[in-house]
């Protein structure tokens, strides 16, 4: 079993949820310096350009606004998970989606473009977050294992 650590980008406007991921990685005691948070994607792209910042896990939700004050929009979040696989900069980067979708379409969407795991928002205890977060990095949860 790898030991990389995790460094993990949670990508949500609901700031409901966004308090709910703090307390699931801070009950698993993970810092600030392995767990950060953020409401739209200019702010998350900010995390990727800064080698100090760049996760190796990204909790990405699927309706997230490009800036704050734009509106959340699903295509903003495919577009992000597109151009975060297509750099050989960001690549690496394993991806769970974290949303409140459950239509068959948008999963397989989501997976085609290279999520490693979908996850419907309100299925999953802290506990089964964390081990699906460790899963992901240790290459155990792909894809390929969701069909």
């Amino acid at each position: 079993m790898s030991t990389m650590p995790l460094k993990i980008l949670a990508i949500d406007d609901d700031e409901f949820i966004r308090i709910f991921m703090k307390d699931v990685f801070w009950l698993h005691k993970k810092s600030s310096d392995t767990f950060a948070i953020v409401q739209d994607l200019k702010k998350a792209k900010e995390f990727l350009k800064d080698p100090k910042s760049k996760p190796n896990l990204i909790f990405l939700d699927l309706r997230i606004p490009l800036a704050q004050g734009d509106a959340p929009d699903i295509e903003n979040s495919f577009r992000f998970l597109k151009e975060l696989k297509a750099n050989t900069d960001t690549k690496d980067i394993k991806v769970v989606v974290f949303s409140s979708f459950g239509d068959k379409e948008i999963q397989e969407r989501a997976l085609k473009l290279g999520a490693a795991k979908f996850m419907i928002k309100g299925e999953y205890l802290p506990q089964e977050i964390m081990e699906t977060a460790n899963r992901v990095l240790e290459g155990e949860e792909t894809a390929a294992t969701q069909g």
